[in-house]
């Protein structure tokens, strides 16, 4: 009995067509992907179809991605097989962010962000993607806004707390202006400028407070006249020796606004 059960499985299996190969197909050559110990061992080189598998996908079953048969062609996009949880927003090149190893693995650094509309600078670029693209929940990966207020306005309305009332004081909600991506402080103010200069010169580290008495109360309107400047609290000299150094010199008077107007290019 047992020889003959051989006899028929044998029998069977050169019978067996294989995969409908169409009418008047040649038999299918098993030998090309299956070997004789184990026939659901498979070693069918997929290098040759032009489409490598690496990664996981090393270990993902043929009928996962030809699930309707050897013959139909299968997308080489990774939208072929895996759903976009980004809604088309970054486009259906799934590798130039992930690798076949394992999907949560990113590869779109600080790096690839450069090419983005918001490069990753400073202390921008070693925040975890998640922490701006919000919208987690549903694994998604929404856009951030780029306007600094949009991560930045709690930093913005907590400066009430510091010497500095950026709401009472009216300053832009444009961070940038000011801060760099690396740290708050130390802060430029451009505008400055126009009235005194503090992009450059000796002058250039000092906080608003060290010069200005009432900073926390300060509005910016563009005009010159802050009236809060102290000069001699940095500057030390006597107005006895002032006033004869400056003889010569009309309108003068040993005073902070006298001191701030003839010396506003911050000459060191």
């Amino acid at each position: 009995m047992r020889g003959a059960a051989v006899v028929l499985i044998v029998a069977a299996v050169l019978a067996w067509p294989g995969p409908a190969l169409g009418k008047g197909a040649a038999a299918t050559n098993c030998a090309a992907c299956h070997v004789e110990t184990n026939w659901s061992e498979v070693r069918f080189n997929h290098d040759r179809t032009g489409y490598p598998l690496t990664g996981a996908h090393v270990k993902v079953t043929c009928q996962a991605c030809h699930a309707s048969g050897f013959r139909a062609r299968v997308s080489e996009l990774c939208s072929g097989c895996h759903r976009d949880r980004h809604a088309g927003e970054f486009g259906l090149h799934c590798e130039g962010c992930h690798e076949a190893t394992r999907w949560s693995e990113a590869l779109f650094g600080p790096d690839a962000h450069r090419s983005s509309s918001f490069p990753l600078t400073g202390r921008h670029a070693l925040i975890p993607c998640r922490e701006c693209h919000g919208d987690m929940r549903d694994r998604t990966f929404s856009q951030a806004p780029l306007a600094c207020v949009a991560c930045h306005r709690q930093d913005y309305l907590n400066a009430a707390l510091t010497s500095l009332d950026h709401v009472a004081s009216h300053f832009d909600t444009n961070c940038q202006a000011c801060h760099n991506t690396w740290s708050y402080f130390p802060a430029r103010f451009d505008a400055h400028d126009l009235c005194f200069v503090l992009s450059s010169g000796p002058h250039a580290p000092i906080r608003c407070a060290q010069c200005h008495t009432r900073a926390a109360g300060l509005v910016v309107t563009g005009a010159c006249s802050t009236q809060n400047t102290t000069c001699v609290s940095c500057h030390d000299h006597s107005c006895a020796r002032s006033d004869q150094e400056h003889q010569s010199v009309m309108g003068y008077s040993c005073s902070d606004p006298k001191c701030y107007q003839c010396h506003l290019r911050s000459v060191p």
